[in-house]
C-alpha cells in the first residue's frame, strides 16, 4: 500500500476486495520471498509456494464436496496447515468456523451444532474430543473429518495430505466472490453464558490489514512475529497486515514468555503484537534482544506501560480498541504520540463511525462517559442463528458494544470500563455468565457469581463466589469437586483460580441481580478468604 496521508484519502483508495485477491497480488509482487516460517517445525513457504498449496487444498476441498457457503470447522493449533487451509476455504467461498483446540467435548459439541458445521479439520490431538462427542451433527460424517498428522485411522478419517494431491485451481471457482461474502465465523464469549458466532466477510479482514498499515505511517513490516494463536482475531489480523506488506511471518508452535525476546533477536523481528504476560515480563530482559524492533502493538496496555516499552526498546508502541464484532475501531496514529502517552485508545479508524451515548441512546458531549456504538462497512453481519440477541445488540445500523469511553476535545477516545461481564485472562476472553452457568449445574449449588481479580502477569484472574443450597453441604461439595466439575466442562483457561463460599449475595434493588460491583469494591484483597486452586490452600 502506497503512502497515504489522510483517512479520507485512504477511504477512497482501491484496496483488494477479497482475501484471494489479496494473496494473488502479493504473489505477483514477491513470489520468492518467504511468506511463512514455522521455526519450531522447520517448515517454511514462499509466497509462490503458499499460493500453490492454497489452490491445491482448495481444489481438494471442492473434490470432497465443499461448495460456496459450506461451513468448515477449523480446529488447529499454530501449524503450517492452519493458514494454508484458512486461505483455501476463503478461495472457494466457503466459511471457516475457527475453533479453540482447548475446547472440551461439550464446548466443541455446542459450536459444531450451533454453527451448522459440515466439515471439521483438526490435528490428531483433537480426535479425543471428537470421540467423546455425545451429540455430533448428523451431517458431520467421519469422511468429512480431515486430520493433520500421521498417527490415526486413515481408513476412517480423511488425511489432510490427501487434499494436496489435486492440481491447483487457476481461477476462483463458481462466481466471483464479493467483498461482502462471508469468510469466517468467530465465536466470542458473551454475557449470555454461551459463545456467539460473529459473521465476518472479506472486507472485514482486508480493512483490518489496511487500517493497521495506515496507522503505522508507512512503516511496513518486513519480519513479523505472531505470538498469538491463529484461531484468534489478533493472529489473523497480523497475518493480513504482513501479507499486505509482503512481509515474512514467523510463528512458534506455542507462545512463550521466556523465549519471546530471543525470537525477536534471532529472526530480526521489526513488528509484533504483545499479549499481556509478555508485556509484564519484558522489563526483566536485557534490552539488546529488542534492537530490531520498530513497531509494537499491545493489547489492553497504554499510557505509562507503552511509554516504558518505548523508552526501553526504542520502538513505537501503540494500543488500539477493537472487538471481534467491529474489527479495528480506533488506533493511535504514529504522528500522535501525545495520545499514546496520555493513555488514549486513539482516534476513529477509517471506514468506522463511532457514537458515545447515554442510557437512553442520546449522544453525550465531549468529556462525558458513555457507551460506544459503532457502524460502518466491514462491520460484522450479526451473530449466527441469534435473532433475539441481534435485536438487542443493534440499534438500527449501530452496534452496541457495551464498553464505556469518553472523548476529549483532542479527538482521542479513552476506555473507562466494560458494561459487559467479560474477564480478560492472559488475553483470553472469559464470559462470567458461562462460568456461573457451569457451576450452577452441579447439584447442591444454588447460586454463583464470577468476577475478575487483578493479576500482575495475567491481567485478570477469575474468582467465583458460590452459594450452596444447604450450607452444611460445604463438607460434601468440596473445592476439589467444584474445580473437577469446571475442568470437565470448561476449557482450562476458563477454570476459576479462586473459590469462596458465601451465605448470601448483595443484590441490586432495580432488577434483583447480584451486585457484582459490591463484591469487587468492598474487598481490599480479593484473594482473602478464598481457596486458591493453584496453591491448593485457603487464603
Amino acid at each position: 500500500m502506497n503512502s497515504i496521508s489522510s483517512i479520507s484519502e485512504l477511504e477512497k483508495t482501491e484496496i483488494p476486495g477479497t482475501i484471494p485477491e489479496l494473496l494473488r497480488q502479493q504473489v505477483d509482487l514477491t513470489p520468492n520471498r518467504k511468506a511463512l516460517v514455522f521455526f519450531d517445525q522447520d517448515k517454511e513457504l514462499t509466497y509462490e509456494e503458499l499460493d500453490y498449496q492454497v489452490r491445491s487444498i482448495a481444489n481438494g476441498l471442492r473434490q470432497s464436496g465443499v461448495r460456496k457457503g459450506t461451513h468448515i470447522g477449523l480446529m488447529l493449533p499454530n501449524c503450517i496447515e492452519f493458514p494454508v487451509t484458512w486461505l483455501a476455504i476463503a478461495w472457494i467461498g466457503a466459511v471457516s468456523v475457527q475453533l479453540n483446540p482447548k475446547f472440551v467435548p461439550n464446548e466443541l459439541n455446542y459450536v459444531l451444532n450451533d454453527a451448522d458445521i459440515d466439515f471439521l479439520i483438526l490435528d490428531v490431538g483433537g480426535l479425543s474430543s471428537v470421540a467423546a462427542l455425545e451429540d455430533r451433527p448428523s451431517n458431520l460424517l467421519d469422511k468429512n473429518i480431515i486430520v493433520c498428522g500421521s498417527t490415526f485411522d486413515k481408513n476412517r478419517f480423511t488425511p489432510w495430505t490427501n487434499l494436496l494431491v489435486y492440481e491447483a485451481l487457476q481461477k476462483i471457482p463458481e462466481k466471483e466472490q464479493a467483498p461482502s461474502d462471508l469468510i469466517s465465523i468467530l465465536y466470542t464469549s458473551g454475557t449470555t453464558g454461551f459463545p456467539k458466532g460473529c459473521m465476518l466477510d472479506h472486507r472485514y479482514w482486508v480493512q483490518i490489514g489496511v487500517i493497521g498499515l495506515f496507522y503505522q505511517g508507512g512503516n511496513k513490516p518486513r519480519n513479523a512475529l505472531i505470538h498469538e494463536p491463529l484461531f484468534y482475531i489478533q493472529g489473523n489480523a497480523i497475518l493480513i497486515i504482513s501479507f499486505l506488506s509482503n512481509a515474512t511471518v514467523y510463528l512458534p508452535d506455542k507462545p512463550s514468555v521466556n523465549k519471546f525476546l530471543s525470537w525477536v533477536h534471532s529472526y530480526k523481528i521489526d513488528y509484533c503484537a504483545i499479549p499481556v504476560p509478555v508485556v509484564h515480563s519484558m522489563e526483566d530482559h536485557p534490552s539488546k534482544f529488542g534492537k530490531s524492533l520498530k513497531w509494537v502493538h499491545t493489547f489492553y496496555f497504554h499510557g505509562d506501560w507503552l511509554k516504558r516499552i518505548e523508552d526501553r526498546f526504542d520502538v513505537i508502541g501503540r494500543d488500539s480498541y477493537a472487538m471481534t464484532e467491529n474489527g479495528l475501531c480506533t488506533y493511535v496514529p504514529v504522528d500522535r504520540p501525545d495520545l499514546a502517552k496520555n493513555g488514549s485508545i486513539g482516534v476513529t479508524a477509517p471506514w468506522r463511525e463511532i457514537r458515545i451515548v447515554d442510557n437512553e441512546g442520546n449522544d453525550v458531549t465531549d468529556g462525558e462517559v458513555g457507551e460506544v456504538w459503532t457502524a460502518g462497512p466491514g462491520h460484522f453481519h450479526g451473530y449466527y442463528r441469534k435473532p433475539e440477541i441481534n435485536k438487542q445488540s443493534f440499534h438500527g445500523r449501530w452496534f452496541r458494544t457495551g464498553d464505556l469511553v469518553r472523548k476529549d476535545a483532542d479527538g482521542g477516545f479513552y476506555l473507562i470500563g466494560r458494561k459487559k461481564e467479560i474477564i480478560k485472562r492472559s488475553g483470553e476472553n472469559i464470559s462470567s455468565a458461562e462460568v456461573e452457568s457451569c457451576i450452577c449445574k452441579l447439584p447442591g449449588v444454588a447460586m454463583a457469581a464470577a468476577i475478575p481479580v487483578p493479576h500482575k502477569i495475567r491481567g485478570e484472574e477469575v474468582k467465583v463466589y458460590v452459594k450452596l443450597a444447604n450450607e452444611l453441604n460445604k463438607n460434601i461439595i468440596t473445592p476439589k469437586m467444584i474445580f473437577d466439575h469446571f475442568s470437565k466442562n470448561l476449557a482450562q483457561y476458563k477454570v476459576p483460580r479462586y473459590l469462596t463460599y458465601v451465605r448470601s449475595f448483595p443484590m441490586t434493588v432495580s432488577d434483583d441481580k447480584v451486585a457484582k460491583t459490591k463484591l469487587i469494591d468492598n474487598v481490599d484483597d480479593l484473594t482473602i478468604g478464598a481457596f486458591d486452586r493453584e496453591s491448593g490452600i485457603w487464603r
